[in-house]
Order: structure tokens, then C-alpha cells, then sequence
């Protein structure tokens, strides 16, 4: 579908919901695009107080709760929006989308919901370094999930692992076979440490390959298991890479990989449920340099990195947010505080549809 006949569609639901309160389905990034309109979270609360005594408010509304009967119209809204659109929508409705979007740090719930929904056995994560719900085909299954805040590592992984950690969560559960796969020492680095906080030291397992995660993960068949995997995506061939970067290879070795690490936990006939989100994605060189727009009136010290700025200041290109005990200011798209280095093919940081949103795919198992 062309991005005019996406307009065209989102449109028709715009009209709809003059009339009716409707029922939207598919991507909710078209959201982004209705003016004036409120989403219902809730559709039994509000059929309650539609049926109630009292006044219900005028107003263009549309619901986006699929787990009751709803008694008006459903759309289905599918495709995906250009990201260049989609970076503005953002930038002027980030609210909108924060009520909207799944958000990082509503993974741990989401799964810890579904791990009990579905019975499973064993349930992954799979925290990628570096990967745009942009950067993959749309036909993979995957669902938009808002960075919400700064759109660097420090601030995605700790978002995906949750508070409560989703380790933590599941441990309550029953799921207390629990074990870690990460390329970096827990000793010494801050984040890593961070994220396996309430993992036993035998229970992390630093390795050099992801053929080490699979001999490992082999070895677990009986009780409930988690299993955590820190995985290699596209944020170092952005950073710095001789020539350009092979980024469909990397992509479809993430997706092999994850498809890969489902197949082995359940040749022993255990039932997986399987997650893969990123910790951020990438504003890729191709698609800014030229439009390339250069800040100019910032202090030196706030120009340290091209997407963001530590710190809160008012500029008509910036946002402001609050990350662990950190405010930051981030921009959008095309503002950059630097030109692009020879070997720098990508950056984040900042608020676009390449870096704010990242893709989440969640596998259940197969009813028995």
C-alpha cells in the first residue's frame, strides 16, 4: 500500500470516529496522525459510563482495547507510515504516542502477563544492540515500540529489562531456573552489572559466541526456565565501519538467530514464549545526509554527541526528558550538532522514526 493510500485510509478512520466511537486495529502509529482524538484504554469502563446516568463527554474518541466485545465498528489500519512523516508526528505528539505505543519499560509486564496467559515453560529476551523497527521487512511480525526518552543504550536496555526486572518478575512466578547470556563483564561496567542485578553470578554467562548460547541452552529440560541474551545488532556498524557497513547480513543473522535460539530451547518439547526488542535504533547516513541540518547555537559542551545533549534547554528543535536520574534534551530529525565522520554511517540519540522506534517481536508457543 502507497503512503497515499495510507493517508487515505487513516483519513476514513478520522471520519469514522465523528460518528462513532470506533474500534481500531492494526499499526498504531497511524494514531499518530489523528487530530484531536482521545484513545479509550479501557473499553469496559467506558461502556460502563456510557450506559451510566451521567454525561459522557463530546468528543472524537476510538478504542484500543481488544480484549471485551466492542459494539461500534472496527478498522483495520495496516502498512507502515513514511518514517520521515512519522519522525514530525513524534516530535509534535510524543504524549500521544507514550499512550499509545508499547514502551520499553512495558515489556517486562507484557511478558510476564503472557508467560502466565500461555503456560510457558520457558520465556527469552533477546535485547538487541542497535536495531530500527525501520530496519526490518514489514512482513516479519513485528510490532513498533517506543523508546521512550533518550535513544542510546544506557537508557534502552535497563527500559526492556524493566523495574521490577522482568528476572525478578518471573522468579515470583515460578520461573526460578534462571540464566544470562552477555558479550561484557559484569565487573567494572556499570550497565552490565545493572541488568543482571538479580541474577546469581553462576547464573551470568559471558561469551564470545552465540554458538555458546546455544550449547548452553541445550543442557536446560526440566522446570521453568528464563533466559536472558544480550545479542549483537547494527550499533557498531554504525559507529564506526571501513567502507559501507553490510546491514541486510547483520539483520538477517539477528532474525536467523532469534528464530534459531526457539527452535533449540523447544526440541525437548518444552513450550517457549520468546521476545526480541532493541535497547534503540539508528538514524542510518543514507537517509539524513542529505537534509543534514547543522545546530549552531549550542556551548561546546553541550555539542558532545550529534543527537542529544545532556541536560534540559529550550530549543524549537529539541524535547526534553529524564532518564535515571538524568535529564537530557533530544532532537529531531534533521538536526545534528556535527557533520558525519568518514567512517560514521549512522547515529541515535535523538527522535525519529529510525531511532525511537524499535521493533518488538513476541513468539508464543504452540497450543498443545
Amino acid at each position: 500500500m502507497s503512503q497515499d493510500e495510507l493517508l487515505r485510509v487513516t483519513q476514513h478512520f478520522s471520519q469514522a470516529i465523528d460518528a462513532y466511537p470506533a474500534c481500531f486495529r492494526g499499526n498504531p502509529l497511524h494514531l499518530l496522525y489523528l487530530e484531536d482524538a482521545w484513545p479509550i484504554p479501557r473499553g469496559d469502563e467506558y461502556l460502563l459510563r456510557l450506559d451510566g446516568p451521567g454525561l459522557v463527554e463530546e468528543r472524537r474518541e476510538y478504542c484500543l482495547d481488544d480484549s471485551i466485545e466492542w459494539p461500534f465498528p472496527a478498522h483495520h489500519l495496516t502498512g507502515r507510515p513514511d518514517p520521515w512523516s512519522l519522525s514530525l508526528k513524534l516530535f509534535e505528539n510524543l504524549e500521544l504516542a507514550r499512550r499509545v505505543l508499547t514502551k520499553q519499560s512495558d515489556i517486562a509486564r507484557i511478558v510476564e502477563q503472557r508467560a502466565v496467559r500461555t503456560g510457558a515453560d520457558t520465556v527469552v529476551l533477546v535485547i538487541v544492540d542497535g536495531l530500527s523497527y525501520y530496519d526490518l521487512p514489514e512482513d516479519v511480525g513485528a510490532q513498533p515500540c517506543l523508546v521512550d526518552g533518550v535513544s542510546i543504550t544506557e537508557h534502552g536496555y535497563r527500559a526492556v529489562v524493566g523495574d521490577p526486572s522482568l528476572s525478578r518478575r518471573l522468579f515470583a512466578r515460578g520461573y526460578v531456573n534462571q540464566v544470562a547470556f552477555t558479550y561484557y563483564s559484569t565487573d567494572g561496567n556499570e550497565l552490565a552489572a545493572d541488568l543482571h542485578d538479580t541474577f546469581a553470578p553462576s547464573q551470568v554467562e559471558r561469551v564470545r559466541s552465540f554458538c555458546e548460547v546455544l550449547a548452553s541452552v541445550e543442557h536446560i529440560h526440566t522446570g521453568r526456565a528464563y533466559v536472558q541474551v544480550t545479542l549483537s545488532g547494527l550499533d557498531q556498524l554504525c559507529h564506526a565501519h571501513h567502507d559501507r557497513p553490510p546491514i541486510a547480513y547483520y539483520r538477517d543473522q539477528i532474525l536467523s538467530r532469534f528464530s534459531i535460539l526457539i527452535e533449540t530451547l523447544s526440541q525437548s518439547g518444552r513450550r517457549v514464549l520468546a521476545v526480541l526488542c532493541a535497547d534503540h535504533g539508528i538514524l542510518w547516513r543514507d537517509e539524513l545526509e542529505s537534509r543534514l541540518t547543522l545546530i549552531e547555537d549550542l556551548h561546546s559542551e553541550n555539542a558532545r554527541w550529534p543527537r542529544y545533549a545532556k541536560g534540559s534547554f529550550r530549543r524549537p528543535y529539541g524535547l526534553t526528558c529524564r532518564s535515571h536520574g538524568q535529564n537530557y534534551t533530544v532532537f529531531r530529525v534533521p538536526y545534528m550538532t556535527r557533520s558525519f565522520r568518514n567512517n560514521e554511517w549512522g547515529v541515535h540519540g535523538g527522535i525519529s522514526a529510525w531511532e525511537s522506534v524499535v521493533p518488538l517481536m513476541v513468539r508464543e508457543p504452540e497450543e498443545p
